[in-house]
């Protein structure tokens, strides 16, 4: 099990990060909000360390990397991941689109509208997960939000990212969400910013121009 990683970012993407430690190439598989510490870092020009706290997760024929920027998201994706019908890269997605501090507040309060702002989880898996999570009641007591996942509201590139990582959850390829996302934007068509209350409008006008 690797547990964490120190080292130097070489290779970043939106939802992918490849950390070299000692001359060995991780990759993980990131949230949004890990892209958005490290590229605000600078890597690519400043070749800054950078610790991502880190989960295995192991299957037949794969083995993956998860990163995050503290324990208590990592405990929190361990604990979606445990919940029936949801595996890791289910947790990662739901993690990413809501936010850990905001999911934790919502699977506490059994907020089926919040969840549902996640692309894929519709009225009936919201419902779902919301039941799951209070069923280990006790777990979930113990998850604290993490204290810097709230805070700031997004940036106009985080707020784009949201939607990124929204078609990339569903299966689109990079280059044709950003190729679809500079259409929108040439149009005027898209709202100033995008919320977790517009989000599905704005993943449906990304999705006229795929």
């Amino acid at each position: 099990m690797i547990f964490s990683l120190r080292g130097i970012p070489v290779r970043v993407e939106p939802f992918f990060v490849v950390i070299d430690c000692a001359g060995v190439g991780y990759g993980a598989k990131i949230p949004g909000n890990v892209y958005q510490a490290i590229v605000s870092g600078g890597f690519d020009t400043a070749r800054k360390e950078f610790t991502l706290t880190t989960r295995s997760v192991y299957s037949e024929d794969n083995a993956q990397l998860f990163g995050f920027l503290n324990e208590g998201e990592a405990a929190l994706f361990d604990f979606i991941r445990s919940l029936h019908g949801f595996g890791p890269q289910a947790a990662m997605n739901i993690i990413s689109t809501i936010g850990a501090a905001d999911l934790v507040d919502a699977l506490k309060k059994g907020d089926v509208k919040t969840l549902t702002s996640v692309p894929g989880v519709g009225k009936t898996k919201a419902e779902k997960l919301c039941f799951e999570a209070q069923s280990k009641k006790g777990k979930l007591d113990k998850l604290a939000a993490p204290a810097d996942a709230r805070g700031a509201a997004p940036t106009a590139e985080s707020s784009h990212d949201l939607v990124v990582q929204a078609l990339l959850s569903l299966g689109y390829a990079l280059k044709e969400i950003e190729s679809a996302g500079e259409k929108v934007r040439r149009s005027g068509a898209a709202p100033a910013d995008v919320t977790r209350e517009n989000l599905q409008d704005h993943i449906r006008l990304y999705l006229r121009n795929i």
